[in-house]
């Protein structure tokens, strides 16, 4: 890696941009990554939640990245960017401090390469859900040809061709209150949403590869009391749409009847993020890509969700982890492997430079 992009690195890594800081204020400290895209010749403006760099004409070759940490205020005082044995640790070395240097490298080379039409989008949410800067991505994913994703690769050095999708389900399970010494002066909710959730946690497995992981549950006001409410809330991932669908449908069979006398049960999804395919066009890219560079890459399929996806969903070929690789993200551990920075610089010019070309 060059001595500016070092720098470059190093400064990103010891910004703190976590998710208890406003999202003002990221944009604010994120500022200095606008002006190198200005000097690369970028018109840059800010949304809401996002950096937005263009240059040429639509439909544009769209790079996206995040510059939002897990890591609260501090860390970056407490954990500084730190090289040992060719590996870089700090808050969000690789997740994706490190994938925003890689997609800005990819940018100054594609410049020089005389690549143009392209948009930089880099938001400062993607860690609380993309809530905010989604209505950026859909924009501009409409305009787009093609969307280059730099999250972090794979510690194998894979590349993400597909992602699952997310959803959050809420289980609320009413019943009635009573003495809890007197079981059958009450409706115990609790112990009907336990048996709903052990026959939706063995749905898994049964729609593809759908997981549906309950991760919070709450009950009860007082010891002495039988519980009248409980919510129960899941963490869903999915492939394909036609999975989630049918798995709705078997979630509301279960809710439709109760084991016990005076409880009701009802659920409710929200779509968080949408799953993202193997677009066939990026495919093609992709071989294509591997044959010029001399070099192959793995391609992975991920559970975890992403900016991606949006473009997908418009029709709308997209790569992702092309970022610097690395390991144990959103953890202390968290690391980068710093010689895969230039191999993932050049297969994602030679993407850009496929799609330039399909003109």
């Amino acid at each position: 890696m060059e001595e500016k992009w070092l720098k470059l690195y190093e400064k990103l890594v010891n910004t703190d941009t976590g998710f208890d800081i406003d999202l003002s204020t990221k944009l604010k400290r994120t500022s200095f990554i606008a002006e190198i895209l200005r000097k690369m010749g970028f018109e840059v403006h800010q949304e809401e939640a996002a950096h937005v760099a263009l240059i040429g004409r639509e439909p544009y070759l769209t790079l996206i990245g995040h510059l939002d940490t897990v890591f609260k205020e501090g860390e970056s005082q407490r954990r500084p960017f730190q090289i040992k044995e060719d590996l870089v640790y700090g808050p969000g070395a690789a997740d994706m401090k490190g994938g925003i240097v890689t997609l800005l490298a990819t940018c100054e080379l594609a410049r020089k390469a005389g690549i143009d039409n392209l948009c930089v989008i880099l938001n400062v949410d993607e860690e609380l859900g993309s809530k905010t800067s989604r209505t950026t991505f859909y924009k501009y994913a409409s305009k787009s040809k093609c969307c280059l994703s730099f999250e972090p690769g794979g510690v194998n050095g894979e590349v993400v061709a597909s992602r699952k999708g997310i959803v959050s389900m809420n289980l609320t399970v009413k019943g009635k209150k009573g003495h809890a010494s007197r079981l059958n002066e009450g409706a115990n909710a609790l112990v009907e949403a336990c048996r709903k959730i052990d026959k939706i946690y063995s749905l898994n497995g049964v729609f593809g590869d759908l997981t549906l992981n309950p991760t919070i549950m709450n009950a009860g006001e007082k010891s002495n009391i039988t519980p009248d409410l409980c919510n129960a809330y899941f963490d869903v991932r999915f492939s394909t749409k036609q999975d989630l669908e049918d798995c709705k449908k078997k979630i509301a069979e279960i809710c439709s009847t109760s084991s016990i006398e005076g409880t009701a049960c009802e659920f409710s999804f929200q779509e968080r993020r949408p799953a993202m395919e193997f677009h066939e066009q990026m495919k093609i890219a992709l071989e294509k890509a591997f044959q010029r560079i001399g070099n192959r890459f793995e391609l992975q399929h991920s559970s975890g969700g992403a900016d991606s996806a949006f473009f997908h969903e418009l029709g709308v070929p997209a790569i992702d982890g092309l970022g610097i690789t690395g390991g144990r993200f959103h953890s202390e551990e968290e690391y980068a492997i710093l010689d895969s920075f230039e191999p993932r610089v050049l297969l994602s010019l030679e993407l850009l430079r496929h799609f330039a070309q399909k003109r």
